[in-house]
């Protein structure tokens, strides 16, 4: 936009709210009536379009008001721009804009500290927790701390997860972290936050560069958007530092201008956009997660014990922000309300391959699921299958590994005793599975198990395997004999001249001239699902340059390469899918190919055994 677009809509805007107090509608020559005033606000916002929950809000208020004030976006405001959220605030507080939106985060830029306890790492890691603290007004009660900051939030409103995008290995526990460099954006969290877990931060543009980081938090539509994805090849399903929470704000001078009416209006559709901005948020990170599986982009899990970690060197984080009386209040109230939510973390993953979206068929998939449900639930059962406390909740977990399903639960705590509901074998026949007796059709859209129509048991067992999904908490179990780490062989200068004269052996020959016809000395690296390979050449001191990315599977003897990615080829290749047996003996992995396979692939993964130098910490 111009600068004489933005004074032509400033001075529209001082126009309308000078006739803001008029009625709404004039006569004219002809004897009809004119349309009614309309006040224009003019919002600055960083991206090219303003997110679809500022959108949300911005349709609400039109709706809210009768057309009577309307929000008009400044786009690309201080874009490219390291410090854009402080700067734009700026803007707004020196009366150079009327309004803005920034993400919560950075209000402590300004020293507005109330909205800390909401992007306290790890805390609100769900979009079931993130919908009940706007379901209790928590936001909007801590909007009232831009109070004396020259600010009105007229609007606060969810967002998505900020994950970590790794950009050469996953980022699942603290070691990932130690020594590595996190591009951040915000305020002080998110600075706190990198030096917890051992990291140094780079303050990063939107849309900046990633040379130099190891790391970068992001939500999933924003590395999508800005291509990172083609880079960068991990984002850590589960590790959910904050949500990208959103305040509208306006200065007071703009606000004050407003009529009564007309501010009425701001503070209803701040709540009336708010089922309209989850669900936006929603769609927005499942279209996302799905383009970059498309792009091959890998997302590892964390395990429990990765995640408790994780949450246990962050408490230095907690402990800054409890620094001050009503943080440290609205800090218990959050750690409360999660308690009571008990959702896991939101996990991203690739959707399923199957005979279409949200269907059933073939095996059913494996991993560990969880579930809570409210025990009033099967208190109504009449059939003796009651279970648990009325008014209390039960956590249930469901593993599915190989041909058997085992579900635990817990009644009426997450402390209780562990007991085993079901240990049992299963089969599946297109959409429908059987568990003993029990008979349901299931279906699995790369996050949630669902499963439905349950027959053969009691009003008790409906209840369990129905009612909710099963939220994948980690996805299928690596075979302890596979361990992960660091394995190492060796192609000598015959080796590579094996695919010579066959269509895929020109990332394998050595080049001509001298330099050429050298010894590859070959490693690979086994971590939590993600595979990568490098390649030091004519020496073991030589530079290690990454060769493949990929992600990898063992189930019993098998082990499967998957999304396979070359990174120093042009055009680049990709490898579907290559299945091998496997054996693990003594520090030697034995990989054989199962089927037919590309020969370059054949001589670089199964040619010779690799030796495992370095278990992974």
């Amino acid at each position: 936009m111009t600068r004489n677009t933005r004074s032509t809509l400033a001075l529209m805007a001082a126009v309308a709210l000078g006739l803001a107090g008029c009625a709404s509608s004039t006569p004219n020559r002809a004897g009809g009536r004119d349309l009614p005033e309309v006040t224009v606000l003019e919002i600055a916002q960083l991206n090219d379009v303003a997110p679809a929950q500022v959108r949300a809000y911005a349709a609400e208020v039109e709706k809210q008001s009768h057309g009577s004030l309307s929000l008009s976006f400044n786009d690309n405001w201080h874009k490219g721009e390291i410090d854009f959220e402080k700067n734009t605030l700026e803007d707004v507080t020196s009366g150079r804009m009327p309004g803005a939106w920034v993400g919560v985060r950075a209000l402590d830029l300004i020293g507005v500290t109330s909205f800390q306890p909401l992007v306290a790492p790890l805390l609100v890691d769900s979009q079931a927790m993130q919908e009940r603290i706007f379901s209790e007004g928590i936001p909007l009660e801590m909007a009232r701390g831009l109070e004396g900051h020259g600010l009105v939030a007229v609007a606060v409103l969810p967002g998505p997860m900020r994950k970590v995008l790794g950009v050469h290995k996953p980022f699942r526990e603290r070691a990932d972290f130690r020594d590595t460099d996190l591009g951040i954006q915000g305020g002080g969290i998110p600075e706190a936050t990198a030096i917890a877990l051992g990291a140094t931060f780079t303050r990063m543009a939107s849309g900046a560069n990633l040379a130099g980081a190891d790391a970068y938090e992001q939500q999933v539509e924003n590395i999508f958007g800005t291509f990172y994805g083609l880079e960068a090849k991990y984002i850590t399903a589960n590790v959910n530092l904050w949500p990208q929470t959103m305040a509208v704000v306006l200065n007071e001078a703009s606000y004050g201008s407003l009529t009564d009416g007309q501010r009425e209006a701001l503070r209803t559709a701040a709540t009336t956009a708010i089922p309209a901005a989850l669900a936006a948020t929603r769609r927005e990170e499942d279209a996302a997660v799905a383009k970059l599986c498309g792009q091959d982009v890998a997302f590892p899990l964390s395990s429990d014990q990765q995640l408790a970690a994780l949450r246990h060197v962050v408490q230095t984080v907690y402990d800054e922000i409890a620094d001050d009386p009503g943080n440290a209040r609205m800090l218990d109230r959050l750690t409360d309300l999660r308690a009571s939510v008990a959702a896991p973390p939101d996990v991203s993953a690739c959707p399923a391959p199957g005979p279409g979206p949200g269907t059933g068929g073939g095996a059913f998939p494996e991993g560990t699921y969880d579930m809570v449900l409210d025990n009033d639930l099967t208190s109504q059962c009449t059939d003796g299958s009651a279970q648990g406390t009325p008014g209390r909740k039960s956590w249930f977990s469901l593993e599915v590994r190989g041909d058997r399903v085992t579900m635990r639960q817990r009644i009426d705590s997450q402390t209780a005793p562990q007991q085993i509901a079901y240990d049992m074998v299963y089969r599946t026949l297109r959409d429908q599975v059987q568990v003993d007796n029990l008979t349901a059709r299931w279906s699995f859209d790369g996050t949630a198990l669902r499963l439905s129509d349950l027959s053969g048991g009691s009003c008790g067992d409906a209840a369990i395997w129905t009612t909710n999904p099963w939220v994948l908490r980690s996805g299928p179990a690596q075979d302890a004999s596979v361990p992960d780490g660091t394995y190492e062989t060796v192609l000598s200068t015959d080796d590579r001249h094996l695919c010579d004269g066959q269509p895929d052996a020109a990332g394998l020959n050595p080049p001509s001239g001298p330099g050429g016809n050298q010894i590859w000395y070959m490693s690979i690296t086994l971590e939590g699902g993600a595979v990568r390979a490098y390649a030091r050449e004519g020496s073991l001191v030589a530079t290690a340059n990454m060769w493949w990315v990929g992600s990898y599977r063992v189930s019993g003897s098998t082990f499967e390469l998957t999304q396979l990615t070359s990174v120093d080829h042009f055009p680049t290749i990709r490898r579907a899918r290559l299945i091998t047996t496997v054996t693990f003996v003594d520090r030697t992995l034995t990989l054989t190919p199962v089927g037919s396979w590309p020969c370059d692939a054949r001589v670089v993964w199964t040619l010779h055994p690799w030796t495992l130098t370095r278990k992974a910490s």
